[in-house]
């Protein structure tokens, strides 16, 4: 379970969560993620394209496939409300959340949307950028899975064993604390880093033990029914992050996408099904899947509380423990400030 210090010095490049954006590589063509971004958007990694983004006249946001931002970027109504304001808004795909947020700290992103571990590591290395929004995630979104015919029972039987899964993800948050409460040495695990694709291949011929994945990765591979799950899944979240430059410079736009993404979160709430409809074809998974991802997700949007803080400096206090990241770090000190926020945040 340690890590060199050089893999930690990459992480921005290539750990992170690899969202729906990411290939299922199922049997079935309706089981199959797409990677293929919108012929009208642009495809970043690592670091998005500046060329288009004249400052003042564009929100450079960063977006993964069915994901809050993208079903606000399908749904235009943030678009009309910045119009009104004279701002168009560029949206940039990205495959990961790790290089969302080097393109942020790079100064050719205003906003993205990631899961709860990306940002431990971008604050380990310097990234710049405000907490501003969280959504959260039912513990049902996320699990460790074995194959139907496998010895493996409970987390116990796992020592010994190869576990797949992303580095850097809410996935390898899943692995370690699930250990740690279990009381299990982390090291008596092995580890193999692989991207959910490569995973889900590598679990199915039999190579690795166990894998450690979210939905909707996670839906489709319970859709087969040669899985069992290990039933380990917990409440996590996903956030809305800006730019340091970004929100301090538009508080006005912050307040703004804020307002619309909370519009978004009970929109969808209830339409479930239309989403799921929706991203069905774009996704090529079977919309009965998405429906039961979209089912078991949680629905709102909270501010950045004392709670939320102290839930992800216990993320982060647990990777520097396990000298995942370089440093320990302080989540509070990229919060954006409460009486900044108080105003922007809708009511």
């Amino acid at each position: 379970m340690r890590l060199k210090r050089r893999e930690v010095l990459l992480g921005l490049t290539s750990l992170g969560v690899t969202l729906i954006s990411a290939s299922c590589n199922s049997n079935s063509p309706n089981q199959t993620a797409q990677t293929n971004q919108p012929a009208n958007q642009t495809a970043a990694s690592p670091v998005a394209s500046s060329g288009s983004t004249a400052s003042g006249s564009k929100v450079r946001i960063g977006y993964q496939r069915f994901s809050e931002l993208d079903l606000i970027r399908t749904r235009g109504e943030l678009e009309k409300r910045l119009k009104e304001r004279g701002f168009a808004i560029d949206w940039v795909f990205f495959q990961s959340g790790p290089p969302m947020l080097e393109a942020m700290n790079a100064g050719s992103l205003d906003w993205g949307g990631v899961g709860d571990t990306p940002p431990i590591f971008a604050q380990a290395a310097g990234a710049q950028f405000y907490y501003v929004g969280m959504t959260p995630r039912g513990p049902k979104t996320q699990d460790i899975v074995v194959l139907k015919d496998s010895p493996i029972q409970k987390p116990a039987d796992l020592k010994g064993k190869k576990v797949a899964l992303q580095k850097g993800s809410s996935a390898h948050y899943l692995l370690i604390s699930m250990l740690e409460e279990n009381n299990i040495p982390a090291d008596s695990v092995e580890v193999v880093s692989l991207s959910p694709s490569d995973a889900r291949a590598a679990f199915e011929q039999g190579k690795i033990d166990a894998w450690s994945i979210w939905d909707p990765f996670l839906a489709v591979i319970e859709n087969t029914g040669k899985i069992r799950n290990l039933n380990v899944g917990k409440d996590r979240r996903a956030f809305f992050l800006a730019s340091q430059k970004f929100a301090q410079e538009n508080p006005d736009l912050v307040k703004i996408i804020l307002e619309e993404a909370k519009n978004n979160e009970e929109w969808g709430q209830k339409n479930t099904k239309e989403i799921a409809q929706q991203f069905s074809q774009q996704l090529n998974i079977d919309a009965s899947i998405l429906e039961i991802v979209n089912q078991r997700r949680k629905w709102g949007l909270s501010p950045i509380d004392d709670s939320v803080l102290t839930a992800q400096q216990q993320v982060a206090d647990t990777f520097y423990q396990l000298k995942i990241i370089p440093k320990q770090i302080q989540v509070k000190d990229v919060a954006l400030p409460f009486d900044t926020y108080a105003k922007l945040y809708p009511s």
